[in-house]
């Protein structure tokens, strides 16, 4: 087994990692491996990997006009292969540890306003099992924030109607429970009544969101409903389920809700990744006053740029 192999079952065993953080990862750490073979370095011998040739790849990388975010990204997995070959004792130690972090542009997500929020989910109405599902959908990612993985892949055993809540398993396999609100309780119920059924046909699928063909709902699929309704709404297409996400979020912090519960209920590991959500209110206020106050100056709002923030390239 090479040692590019053998990384990638790191990653899915050991690391619990996404299937598509681990294909993103194990396609990089080839990418690096092909430029050093063109360097002269076999990827058989890796004792040979050091700083110059770090370097001259992400050099590579930015004449090819990748973005930061994606130079980043590449960096941040040669990092990863190199100390786990540190770890095997493939190499004596890891020469990505002196390179400095790649800085990721700060940018704010984008978020739905309550009333896009509110006009996406009521277009979803309707008596078919397949909308009826898709209502229920909209309903828990707005209610929740949970990513759209976790959605995908909740079992029917993880939803608890008494409890309003949904037990999810977020990045690197972490549980957690998830409140759900009255409305998202109710189309979820609706959903297990009514239609479930229906699209389960003969399968013995456990989970709690069905295809038309009795198969777990794919993130995929879940992002063409969301592009469905959006059209059918009349709201900005560039709006993913992950919007759901940061609306949950920025509507909570808009409304005066502690940081640390908003840490809490997103399952985010750092407090500075929640933080984001400040800087999102922060520029929502500055506007509005600088909308409404006669004697405000007219000038450029602050943004996260320049108020604390993470870049929404990599999914939190």
């Amino acid at each position: 087994m090479s040692w590019a192999d053998s990384f990638a079952r790191h990653l899915e065993s050991e690391r619990n990692l996404s299937p598509r953080t681990v294909d993103a990862y194990t396609r990089d750490v080839a990418q690096f491996i092909a430029f050093c073979e063109r360097l002269g370095i076999d990827e058989d011998d890796p004792r040979r990997i050091g700083v110059g040739a770090i370097r001259k790849f992400l050099s590579m990388l930015q004449t090819k006009g990748l973005s930061p975010s994606s130079v980043a990204r590449k960096l941040s997995a040669i990092r990863s292969y190199l100390r786990y070959l540190s770890r095997e004792g493939a190499i004596e130690s890891n020469p990505a540890v002196v390179m400095g972090r790649a800085r990721r542009p700060r940018r704010l997500p984008r978020a739905l306003t309550p009333d896009e929020a509110a006009r996406l989910i009521s277009v979803a109405g309707g008596h078919s099992l397949q909308a009826i599902r898709d209502r229920a959908i909209l309903e828990l990612l707005y209610s929740s924030g949970i990513r759209l993985s976790e959605l995908v892949g909740l079992d029917v055993q993880d939803y608890s109607p008494g409890s309003r809540s949904v037990r999810v398993f977020g990045k690197g396999a972490k549980e957690r429970i998830a409140p759900v609100g009255s409305q998202a309780v109710a189309a979820i119920d609706r959903y297990l009544v009514s239609a479930r059924s229906g699209l389960l046909g003969e399968s013995d699928c456990q989970a709690l969101f069905m295809s038309k063909l009795g198969r777990r709902l794919s993130g995929r699929a879940v992002e063409r409903i969301m592009k469905k309704y959006l059209m059918k709404a009349g709201l900005p297409g560039k709006a993913t389920p992950h919007s759901m996400r940061h609306s949950f979020a920025t509507h909570l912090t808009d409304s005066g809700a502690d940081l640390r519960a908003v840490q809490e209920l997103l399952g985010h590991a750092d407090i500075s990744t929640t933080q984001i959500y400040t800087s999102v209110s922060r520029e929502r206020l500055y506007r509005v006053y600088q909308e409404a106050h006669p004697r405000a100056e007219r000038r450029q709002a602050p943004t996260a740029g320049n108020g604390g923030g993470i870049d929404d390239g990599h999914r939190s």
